[in-house]
């Protein structure tokens, strides 16, 4: 999505918002090889509302050929969304990745694999993002809440009903028409959601379901974690001449356009850290 802007300038300028915290989504390569083969469902979303969200993950972090550098769909981020949706089908829940290093700047295993238990109140925080609060009267001290698994399950298929019967069968042009409807509800909080899990799991580590061979780190020059060998003084002190260069207005108005919070757009009470005068672009 998006015409005129490329996900390298998109990057550049989204970095100020620090990518949102990771929200862990999957347990190693035998879980998102289940959920990553086309034929068979996934661990919550069956195969056809997967091959509906690679389709939306497609128009909003596209890969060739459209973009030469690699997207959602190459870093298996639809795979990961669909393992953090069905992150409590497994002990411990596939919620927060253990530590403290992942093997890939020294150590002898990755620690990150080996994710933590919740504590009850943990568990009840994430149950309720993720499951909702399906009338459950522990979990709606606050009121009722959708989960996400509600918002996707209900979104994709009103992609379909919009779509005429596929939304992965549209050409991205009418997709992108459908995905940018201000005026669907659905669809928005759909895209909200879809956004914000696809940018998590695209840039975060890949043990949480995404980045399948480091795709999100490497172009964008992110080092990933690089305990316990750590950095040099040299490279504390010293400028980064790999990395990605200053943002263009081109960015920035593009950026603008995938969240409307930061062109100035009243921001939902449940997202009131938006509206923070450094996010919304003032």
């Amino acid at each position: 999505m998006g015409e005129g802007i490329s996900r390298r300038s998109f990057v550049r300028a989204g970095g100020a918002l620090g990518l949102l915290a990771l929200v862990p989504a999957g347990r190693l390569d035998a879980l998102l090889a289940e959920s990553a083969r086309a034929a068979s469902g996934g661990r919550f979303l069956t195969a056809h509302e997967l091959d509906t969200l690679r389709a939306v993950c497609g128009r909003l972090i596209p890969g060739p050929p459209e973009d030469p550098d690699p997207g959602a769909r190459e870093a298996r981020v639809p795979e990961a969304i669909d393992l953090l949706l069905g992150a409590f089908e497994v002990s411990p829940p596939m919620i927060h990745a253990g530590g403290p290093f992942s093997g890939r700047a020294g150590g002898k295993r990755d620690d990150f694999a080996r994710f933590v238990p919740l504590d009850r109140h943990a568990e009840l925080g994430w149950r309720i993002r993720i499951e909702g609060t399906r009338g459950i009267r522990k979990r709606e001290f606050a009121g009722p809440v959708r989960g996400l698994q509600q918002i996707y399950r209900e979104g994709l298929a009103h992609l379909d009903d919009r779509a005429a019967g596929s939304f992965a069968l549209l050409p991205g042009g009418a997709q992108d028409l459908i995905l940018s409807d201000q005026s669907d509800g659905q669809v928005q909080e759909l895209v909200g959601a879809a956004f914000a899990n696809a940018l998590e799991a695209m840039y975060g580590a890949p043990e949480y379901g995404g980045n399948h061979g480091l795709a999100g780190w490497s172009y964008t020059h992110w080092p990933g974690d690089r305990q316990p060998r750590g950095y040099t003084d040299a490279q504390v002190s010293g400028l980064d001449a790999s990395g990605p260069g200053a943002v263009d207005a081109k960015a920035l108005a593009g950026l603008e356009r995938f969240l409307p919070c930061l062109a100035g757009a009243p921001t939902p009470r449940g997202r009131f850290w938006a509206g923070h005068r450094g996010l919304r672009g003032r």
